[in-house]
């Protein structure tokens, strides 16, 4: 169910409705990348706990993907905010949303890894503890 998030944010909705092209426009903007065609809604309908859309009003302007491993470890990943919103708490509320979704779930833990220069926003805007892990590069 969605809820009215803070700092005028918008609506962040758990598990709501998008289109595959305004994901992967967000997606290559925020990450700065070309556009790709890749099918976000069999993706995460598949794989995902869930997600949480933010639109404004009717553009999609926020959106992060909760994966898991069927068990009890869900990760935050491809968060995102278009630029032209950042820093307005929708990001925040993305993770708001996320996280009050998957407490109710029987998850015992939420991943997230992000690079250096994010570590101020998960952990002190969205209450991120910081931890040891590992990383072996594919490519």
């Amino acid at each position: 169910m969605p809820f009215p998030s803070s700092h005028n944010s918008g609506i962040a909705e758990w598990r709501g409705a998008f289109e595959n092209a305004e994901v992967n426009a967000l997606h290559a903007k925020c990450f700065e990348h070309r556009e790709l065609a890749d099918d976000w809604w069999a993706q995460v309908n598949h794989f995902s706990l869930g997600w949480v859309c933010i639109r404004r009003p009717a553009r999609l302007v926020g959106f992060v993907n909760v994966a898991w491993d069927g068990g009890v470890h869900a990760f935050d990943l491809d968060t995102m905010v278009a630029p032209a919103f950042q820093r307005q708490g929708i990001g925040k509320a993305l993770i708001e949303e996320a996280v009050a979704h998957t407490k109710r779930t029987d998850c015992e833990w939420l991943h997230v890894d992000f690079d250096p220069h994010l570590g101020p926003f998960y952990f002190d805007a969205c209450g991120f503890k910081p931890t040891s892990a590992g990383l072996i590069p594919l490519k």
